[in-house]
């Protein structure tokens, strides 16, 4: 008979969520929640900190270097701040909540947190969709002219929000195919469980 998996794992703890769940809603959810506060989840996260640093530099850098729009920069510096603001706070989250998974509520004033500066996050990402897409190719790199914006100041501000959205859209395609994954998981795991329905076990 095959050995239970271990439950100090990622894999046991989602073998785990499947077998304490009350249906596939409820396993995708508690999954979902474990992925996020695995140790891959909080190098990523790390990793994740050089964008805002870099949007911080270059929107300081470049300050006064774009008077076709002057908020380019000013977008760059308050994303890259609150950025690291709101990644430092996940990942002290996801380090409490590892070391100790059994006292959930503390963590519930910097969750509240969270949500809002990540409300504040999005609509700080929208005026930034309309002030870089509205400056796409109508600025000049003539530093004379009224219409200059520095090119490596506008450029970053271009692919740190276009490749926002190519993340995003590689992210829920990866979320269909997990969601698709585990309700396959699940019914190949119902599949061994039902020959020893027969026998009464």
């Amino acid at each position: 008979m095959d050995q239970p998996p271990s439950y100090d794992s990622l894999f046991g703890k989602i073998a785990q969520a499947k077998v304490t769940s009350d249906g596939n809603v409820d396993f995708a959810r508690k999954s979902i929640g474990i992925v996020c506060n695995s140790v891959i989840a909080t190098v990523l996260l790390v990793v994740s900190l050089a964008v805002p640093v870099a949007a911080i530099v270059i929107g300081g850098l470049y300050l006064n270097d774009c008077p076709k729009q002057k908020y380019i920069p000013i977008y760059l510096i308050v994303f890259g701040a609150f950025s690291i603001v709101k990644a430092l706070s996940s990942l002290v989250d996801n380090c409490r909540a590892r070391k100790d998974e059994g006292e959930q509520e503390e963590s519930k004033p910097k969750s509240a947190c969270d949500g809002i500066i990540g409300c504040f996050l999005f609509a700080w990402f929208i005026a930034g969709n309309v002030w870089v897409y509205s400056t796409y190719k109508k600025f000049s790199t003539d530093e004379s002219s009224e219409e200059y914006c520095q090119p490596t100041l506008f450029y970053f501000s271009f692919w740190l929000i276009t490749g926002t959205y190519i993340i995003m859209g590689l992210f829920f395609l990866l979320c269909c195919g997990c969601c698709i994954s585990m309700l396959c998981c699940s019914a190949k795991m119902s599949s061994y469980g039902s020959p020893t329905s027969k026998y009464g076990v």
